[in-house]
């Protein structure tokens, strides 16, 4: 089985919906995936509505490990896993910054990058592969049915609110989408820029420029001290974006756009046949390793008597709503009789 590290899905991270639909292609290539939630939290407000990616629980563990299923865990760069007892070590290298040093990188076992670039500068002897996961929807970021464009749109995320740069002149006046604002767009209404906007100006990597693409809008990166090459330049093939805003990566971008929506259908299917070549690649690795000892076996053993109590509350008003207080009563005299049901 493979256990993916992630927090809470988050629609508006890249990074997060990588990692959960990694999840769903191994479970629908046949495998067996689990996300283990990192830091906890609400498993109903946590989950994706778009993948297939159940999380892990003590329950899901001990039965890997009573079975002796040497579980391949997986987990991107940022997170620190030297705390967990995991057996397969997969590091998902998902971003250049912090880039890894030969020491950081001892005690995995298989290196994965997200895209070409971030592989090739990585010079590690190690087993490695490359998956490229598109995880926008195709669906529902689509050109207008009538083109009518006009104008530009912009986003600066991590450029203007983390490393506090000042936005070109070229974008000055023109809408910038924003993200986990009050004010900030909702996917229906960023959709709606990117169907009528005539280029969208993008200060870094950014899901949204590959959304931007599916909506027939020519993206134009602006290079900046952040900002030097796109992760996925390889996979895009140079399509449907312009690297600056000379008028000559303009026009390319205006005439390959469409071309970049046809990429993109071809990146999926080859996400597809990448995380099929990982499986055979990595399931090796846990057949030569001996399960010693269960899978963040404290962290995941570790549930507070209170919340305890707060599940049983919730499960018992559940099975009142369906049974009626009286049956609710009589089942459980019966189990409890039986020694089906033993209170702690």
């Amino acid at each position: 089985p493979y256990y993916i590290v992630a927090p809470r899905y988050i629609r508006t991270s890249a990074g997060v919906r990588v990692l959960y639909k990694l999840c769903d292609l191994i479970n629908k290539a046949g495998g067996s995936a689990f996300i283990y939630l990192r830091p906890h939290s609400n498993h109903d407000l946590a989950s994706s509505p778009m993948d297939v990616a159940p999380f892990l629980n003590k329950k899901i563990v001990d039965y890997h490990f009573g079975n002796g299923q040497t579980p391949i865990v997986i987990y991107p760069e940022t997170f620190q896993i030297n705390r967990f007892s995991a057996p397969v070590r997969v590091r998902y290298i998902l971003n250049y910054e912090g880039l890894l040093s030969p020491s950081d990188c001892l005690d995995d076992d298989y290196l994965l990058s997200y895209s070409d670039n971030i592989a090739g500068r990585i010079n590690l002897d190690k087993p490695s592969g490359t998956i490229f996961l598109p995880v926008s929807d195709p669906n529902f970021y689509c050109p207008p049915i009538v083109e009518k464009r006009n104008g530009g749109v912009f986003y600066a995320g991590k450029f203007k609110y983390h490393f506090s740069g000042k936005t070109f002149p070229i974008t000055e006046g023109m809408p910038e989408i924003t993200r986990d604002q009050l004010n900030s767009q909702t996917p229906e209404q960023i959709r709606a820029l990117f169907q009528s906007a005539e280029f969208f100006y993008c200060y870094e990597d950014s899901a949204l420029a590959l959304e931007a693409m599916l909506c027939a809008c020519p993206v134009v990166f602006l290079p900046n001290e952040h900002f030097q090459e796109p992760l996925g330049a390889k996979e895009l093939a140079g399509l449907g974006y312009a690297w600056g805003n000379s008028p000559e990566q303009l026009a390319h971008a205006v005439a390959t756009v469409k071309q970049a929506r046809e990429r993109y259908f071809y990146l999926l299917d080859q996400a597809v046949a990448a995380v099929r070549t990982f499986i055979h690649q990595s399931q090796p690795l846990a057949a030569k390793t001996t399960y010693k000892a269960p899978f963040a076996f404290d962290l995941m053993a570790n549930h507070s008597s209170v919340q305890r109590i707060l599940d049983l509350i919730r499960f018992l008003k559940e099975v009142i709503q369906d049974k009626g207080f009286k049956k609710t009563i009589q089942i459980v005299i019966k189990r409890l009789r039986s020694g089906r049901v033993v209170l702690h």
